[in-house]
């Protein structure tokens, strides 16, 4: 009976990771292998870490706080204060992250539609997006969210990166500028000068 050839490789892989992982905080080490997990589509077999049960004489110890995630946020408008997105697409990504993973359970829902993109708008004091299927599709388009079905969407694997990690940023305000090159008129004596050379 042959040895199954995927057995070694199943090793070597796991040696990879631990050697990749090595040196990284709990937390972060986690968020890598949460990600890597539905980058393969085995999230459903990732189980939260359960706290540890107390035992008398010896309380269980707080949990950290995770350095990539903010405390759980009160309502949506302090969570959007807190990662300032900087367009509307950023928008729609922070609003499906809190659904998701940071509202009260009463509240969170696995999806977002337009409805709720707009009604996040209004509660965090946001201009409300003209057309908020069209920033959910944009959304989507950038990678930030996926669409689980006609008119649904769910917070993608680069969404959660980006809400969880990069925001707030630093991006410049003028994103839409880029690559433009502004020119400054020529100042009076500038044309003056140019005038005398020519003459």
């Amino acid at each position: 009976m042959s040895e199954d050839p995927n057995a070694a490789k199943v090793f070597d892989a796991a040696k990879a990771i631990v050697e990749t992982l090595t040196g990284l905080d709990r937390a972060y080490q986690e968020l890598a292998i949460r990600f890597a997990s539905e980058s393969l589509g085995l999230a459903s077999s990732h189980h939260p870490v359960q706290p540890p049960v107390p035992t008398p004489g010896h309380p269980a110890a707080a949990p950290s706080a995770s350095p990539y995630a903010p405390a759980p946020a009160k309502d949506i408008r302090e969570f959007v204060a807190a990662k300032a997105p900087k367009s509307d697409q950023q928008f729609a990504a922070v609003v499906a992250y809190f659904y998701r993973f940071e509202a009260p359970q009463s509240l969170k829902k696995e999806s977002i539609e337009a409805k709720d993109l707009t009604d996040a708008a209004r509660l965090a004091g946001r201009k409300r997006p003209k057309k908020p299927i069209a920033t959910l599709n944009n959304a989507k388009a950038s990678g930030y969210l996926d669409s689980t079905k006609p008119g649904k969407f769910q917070i993608s694997t680069v969404g959660e990166n980006l809400v969880a990690v990069t925001l707030p940023g630093n991006e410049p305000a003028q994103a839409n500028n880029r690559g433009k090159v502004t020119r400054k008129a020529p100042t009076k004596s500038r044309r003056k000068k140019t005038t005398k050379a020519s003459s």
